[in-house]
């Protein structure tokens, strides 16, 4: 008697879903992916607009190139390179040198 008391309660309390609150909930469920999925495509649009305004201030290089100031370096890599030949060529002197002693 007293689990015939329970499940008389289980069944009181369960929900109760109508065909239309189904076919409401189907037409939600359906819609909210194009939904998300056109809310991405516009961030990434928008993503994509700010980093090519930042670039294009930042990154030099492209058709513009012979527009810009050129500025002293640093380093002149034609010297340095100068610089590394001659010092092999007189420590090859150097190892001939010593092998002949």
């Amino acid at each position: 008697m007293q689990t015939l008391m329970n499940e008389e309660n289980k069944i009181k309390d369960a929900e109760i879903i109508t065909v239309s609150d189904e076919k409401n909930n189907e037409k939600q469920e359906r819609s909210n992916p194009y939904i998300e999925k056109a809310l991405i495509l516009i961030l990434g649009i928008l993503i994509g607009i700010a980093v090519k305004t930042e670039a294009v201030k930042k990154i030099t290089i492209g058709f513009d190139d012979y527009l810009m100031i050129s500025h002293e370096q640093s380093y002149n890599l034609n010297e340095m390179q100068d610089e590394q030949i001659q010092k092999m060529i007189e420590e090859q002197e150097n190892q001939e040198e010593g092998i002949e002693n």
